[in-house]
């Protein structure tokens, strides 16, 4: 007698399956920006003629400078938060588009404004988690409304990377980068160790 063969489990499979998601790391502090440019102007005059003279705080001007620019740059990198998007299933898509039909029709909108309107929908459901600098992930619901708040606060160019996150997620095949992880020294693809 044969055993019959396995068959595969869709079902089983299926049970933990999951959506893409992307990211995009934004930062609400992007204005200390001009301040890092104009530091760096000033540190590179100080060096070029730096006596190494001490004020009479103990620290040359050329170190003050230094030591702002850190600071800033601590506060700009301490502004970040990565935020998660997930692609939409099509049933997801057909909802939001038919609920954005009907709310165009009730409010007798059109064009432009209804195009926005439409793409705060798409990223607010989108959005699933955020991640400020230094701290875990977490879970995040984000309103139409506050999407378009978070524009106005950061800009469309950060926006734009949020939704660009989207589109990937939406878009393309997943696929994984590891081209930035160091070889180790002594070897590579082919040699012999």
């Amino acid at each position: 007698m044969t055993a019959a063969p396995e068959t595969f489990d869709v079902e089983a499979w299926i049970q933990d399956a999951n959506l893409p998601r992307e990211s995009a790391t934004v930062y609400k502090r992007a204005d200390v920006i001009s301040k890092l440019t104009a530091l760096k102007h000033k540190i590179s005059l100080a060096r070029a003629s730096d006596s190494g003279e001490r004020t009479s705080g103990g620290k040359s001007e050329l170190q003050k400078l230094e030591d702002e620019y850190v600071r800033l740059l601590t506060v700009f990198s301490e502004s970040a938060i990565t935020v998660h998007v997930r692609a939409l299933s099509r049933q997801e898509l057909s909802d939001l588009r038919e609920a954005h039909e009907k709310a165009v029709e009730a409010k007798e909108i059109t064009g432009k404004e209804s195009n926005e309107t439409f793409g705060y929908d798409l990223l607010s459901t989108a959005i699933v988690a955020v991640e400020p600098a230094g701290k875990p992930e977490q879970p995040a619901t984000f309103t139409p409304a506050q999407v378009r708040a978070l524009e106005e606060a950061i800009g469309a160019t950060q926006l734009v990377a949020i939704l660009e996150a989207r589109q990937t997620a939406q878009n393309q095949l997943p696929a994984v980068d590891a081209d930035f992880l160091h070889k180790p020294y002594g070897t590579s693809a082919g040699s012999q160790g």
